[in-house]
């Protein structure tokens, strides 16, 4: 006995269209293949490989962010390196001011000179890049120094003229070098040393420390506190801000002699900090060179798992767009054929 399939001309028209939208599909995934130069489907294509594709591109992203960090501490390490030469040309000019004049015109002549050079330190040290201040320590949200001068006085200058009256009860213009050596010595243990610093720094004794690369970490700021800027602080002081002039010549003899070292060692620390940042710097140019060459390698392997032929891929989109236009015809011809023409 014979018998016959069902046949129907909506399953004749509709199959081509199946095909077609299966086309349509791939057609998709090659266009953007050729967009994007990877594949559409990286874990249908790589299979089990994803997971080293994924790894690799996560190693990226964090050499990325270590090399975005790095250009912030750069700015900052600039910004420091600048302020610090600054303030090293002033102490070294006034060092040089000091003893190139006679001891009886020394209190004089740097009185002005003294005011404006504690000024300049201030905004050197109140420093900020891009609204973080640079020698605010671990604290960088603030203003390190608070100015000597100003209305109402600040806390640093009340303390040296309490320190003036407490020394010098009965005035200054008889004091002997002896007591001038007690009143500085007291005035750096009361207002220039860590603890007393306070009353003219806000700034953190804890400096920033980077994660530079994923192995290495390197200090990327300096503090207001370090003992160079009080030392400098304390001989303009001396200079400004205690009435120098007014004293005997033998007080103003220790005192000048006081500003002489003070600057001296200051210049030496100033040297020394501006070396230990300039390591920083230089470390942080060899980081990111490493991991330039390391990002590159990276690049270079997720290119080989994911990347695509474009040439191929071009291929099969002509061949896929070619299929595409086939189906559509034949779909047109189909849908003028009857069931009778089918069976005839």
């Amino acid at each position: 006995m014979m018998t016959t399939g069902f046949i129907s001309s909506l399953n004749l028209w509709n199959a081509p269209r199946t095909g077609a939208a299966r086309l349509q599909g791939e057609l998709a995934d090659a266009t953007r293949e050729i967009a994007t130069l990877r594949h559409a489907d990286i874990g249908a294509t790589l299979g089990g490989g994803v997971a080293e594709s994924f790894g690799l591109r996560r190693q990226s992203a964090v050499l990325a962010a270590l090399t975005q960090s790095n250009s912030a501490a750069s700015l900052r390490l600039d910004a420091s390196q600048t302020a610090l030469k600054a303030v090293q040309s002033d102490a070294d000019a006034m060092l040089k001011e000091l003893t190139g004049l006679p001891a009886d015109k020394r209190a004089a002549a740097i009185a002005s000179t003294s005011a404006a050079r504690l000024s300049t330190l201030t905004a050197a040290l109140n420093t900020s890049v891009g609204g973080q201040f640079v020698f605010g320590g671990t604290d960088t949200g603030a203003a390190p120094l608070t100015a000597y001068e100003g209305s109402p006085a600040s806390p640093a200058k009340t303390a040296v003229q309490a320190a003036l009256a407490a020394a010098f009860p009965t005035g200054t213009a008889n004091a002997t070098a002896g007591q001038m050596t007690a009143f500085l010595d007291n005035l750096h243990a009361s207002l220039f040393d860590e603890n007393g610093w306070s009353r003219f720094s806000g700034a953190s004794n804890r400096t920033l420390d980077s994660r530079i690369s994923l192995t290495e970490t390197a200090t990327t700021s300096a503090s207001a506190n370090a003992a160079p800027l009080r030392d400098l602080a304390m001989a303009y002081v001396i200079g400004s801000g205690i009435g120098l002039s007014g004293f005997s010549a033998d007080a103003q003899a220790v005192a000048t002699a006081r500003m002489s070292d003070l600057l001296g060692s200051a210049s030496r620390g100033l040297v020394q900090m501006q070396a230990d940042l300039g390591l920083s710097q230089s470390r942080i140019t060899e980081a990111n060179a490493r991991m330039e060459k390391q990002t590159a390698l990276f690049t270079a392997r997720i290119n080989t798992l994911e990347g695509v032929d474009p040439v191929e891929a071009k291929s099969r989109v002509d061949a896929l767009t070619t299929q595409i236009q086939m189906s559509y015809g034949l779909t047109s011809q189909l849908r003028r054929l009857s069931l009778i023409n089918y069976v005839s």
